[in-house]
């Protein structure tokens, strides 16, 4: 895809990080603060996801967003939860929907905080697959198996994501993904897997290997 091709595809598209999670394995540290070849997981993922997107927000819990920024020169807008903390992200995406924070580009890209090794055309190749056949979400599926934190969804699903959190605030995207009319991307298979996701501390020494 040339450059003028690209960025009309990323003008069209928001980003989100989400970063809401619990980090139950971390051993009571947050993930997205986690360090990784001196950077914090979310940085990782800024840095990757950014020139992807035409707006960059970060989904986190209430309570979070000050010590992101205190320890953290990210200067993306924050959006927090709208349910109590460590609602799940289909909660993140939902209040990202309605926050009134995004811009008026049709689709909202989002991944989590701790993938540090998302491929650098994972949006290129998820719009494509969704402007093919119209569909609501493109989701990723590596190996078989469905990745739907690396997900693109269309807006205008906002309103069966709505009916989805009015029926449980800690629904999931995997469920919201199989409700909507979706279409899956194949991702090839690497010596390092790009939606590896870090939750414990031996997961992250793993990654340590690899960067």
């Amino acid at each position: 895809m040339h450059n003028a091709m690209a960025n009309i595809v990323t003008a069209n598209i928001d980003g989100l990080i989400l970063a809401a999670g619990r980090s139950r394995r971390m051993n009571g540290g947050d993930k997205l603060l986690a360090l990784l070849g001196g950077k914090t997981l979310v940085e990782h993922v800024v840095s990757r996801l950014q020139p992807q997107v035409s707006h960059l927000f970060i989904n986190v819990t209430p309570s979070a967003g000050a010590e992101l920024k205190a320890r953290t020169s990210l200067d993306c807008p924050l959006i927090a939860d709208q349910g109590d903390d460590y609602s799940g992200p289909l909660m993140g995406l939902w209040s990202a929907l309605i926050s009134g924070k995004l811009s008026d580009a049709e689709y909202l890209a989002v991944v989590p905080c701790d993938g540090p090794f998302l491929p650098p055309t994972l949006v290129r190749e998820l719009h494509a697959a969704a402007t093919r056949s119209d569909a609501d979400v493109a989701c990723v599926r590596y190996g078989g198996v469905a990745q739907p934190t690396f997900s693109l969804w269309h807006k205008r699903a906002l309103g069966a994501i709505e009916k989805a959190v009015a029926r449980d605030r800690q629904g999931s995207l995997k469920a919201q993904i199989a409700r909507l009319d979706s279409v899956y991307v194949d991702w090839p298979e690497a010596t390092i897997n790009p939606f590896f996701n870090i939750n414990t501390p031996q997961e992250l020494a793993l990654a340590q290997q690899s960067i």
